[in-house]
């Protein structure tokens, strides 16, 4: 682990807290004491000044240990496990950046399959039309070829009869 003794701590330290949650580490039960024979006449000052003499003892029990921490140990374990965490999130960050290059390529493939079937069913498509286009004419032309023929078999009967 690293020690950083050059950069300033925005940790605070044991002693640096404020006068209240210093004063809770000294026993103020006289003060309490005190405090509730004063005012007998108020009983609802007595529960609210046990409440806060409780709240000061379970802070000073909580604190108790904190002058014998070394913070510049804890600052390095914190900032190897950011920069930890911050390897990991880079590895995450190419993994999904590869993982996207691999969805990309899928999805373009995709596309291009769809795009050489629609191709496909166009040119087919255009194929019928072409050949239905050409078996109409070619109807037409032999319904022509009937009706002339009809015609033409009309204009001799009629002929012969005026002969």
């Amino acid at each position: 682990m690293q020690s950083t003794p050059n950069r300033t701590s925005k940790i605070p330290r044991p002693g640096t807290m404020s006068p209240r949650v210093s004063q809770g580490s000294k026993s103020p039960q006289g003060n309490v004491s005190s405090e509730a024979s004063k005012s007998p006449e108020s009983p609802i000052e007595a529960p609210a000044s046990a409440r806060i003499h409780d709240e000061l003892q379970i802070v000073s029990q909580l604190t108790q240990g904190l002058e014998n921490c070394d913070w510049e140990q804890l600052q390095g374990k914190y900032t190897d496990a950011m920069e930890e965490h911050g390897r990991v999130e880079e590895n995450l960050r190419v993994e999904t950046a590869k993982l996207l290059e691999v969805f990309m390529a899928w999805s373009q493939t995709t596309v291009s399959q769809d795009e050489n079937r629609a191709l496909k069913r166009f040119k087919t498509q255009m194929q019928h039309v072409q050949h239905s286009e050409v078996n109409v004419d070619n109807k037409k032309k032999h319904y022509a070829e009937v009706v002339k023929a009809f015609q033409n078999a009309l204009a001799l009967l009629n002929e012969q009869l005026k002969v």
